[in-house]
């Protein structure tokens, strides 16, 4: 038996894991390749360094981005468009 978790719930997680994912990227290992550069590296190497940094913050910001969406009350409400209601009323004939 499979039991399903709210809406607030899984958004909660998903936060929880872009911040926590995102600080360990920038942090720990991201940030040690960068410290551990050296003159000597070529152009594809410097960028390949910091390549972790730059998916750290971007993970980061898309937990603020997940943190500012409002959670609907209803699941369905993720499908619906803005305008889903507008259709409901036209077509029943209000």
């Amino acid at each position: 038996m499979r039991s399903q978790s709210s809406s607030y719930v899984r958004r909660l997680l998903l936060i929880s894991f872009c911040f926590l994912g995102g600080f360990a990227l920038l942090c720990i290992s991201g940030w040690v390749m960068v410290v551990r550069s050296s003159p000597q590296d070529t152009t594809l190497v410097t960028v390949f360094r910091w390549v972790p940094v730059i998916l750290g913050a971007l993970t980061v910001l898309f937990g603020f981005y997940l943190l500012n969406l409002p959670v609907p009350e209803d699941p369905e409400d993720f499908f619906l468009g803005d305008d889903a209601d507008g259709t409901v009323e036209r077509m029943d004939g209000k």
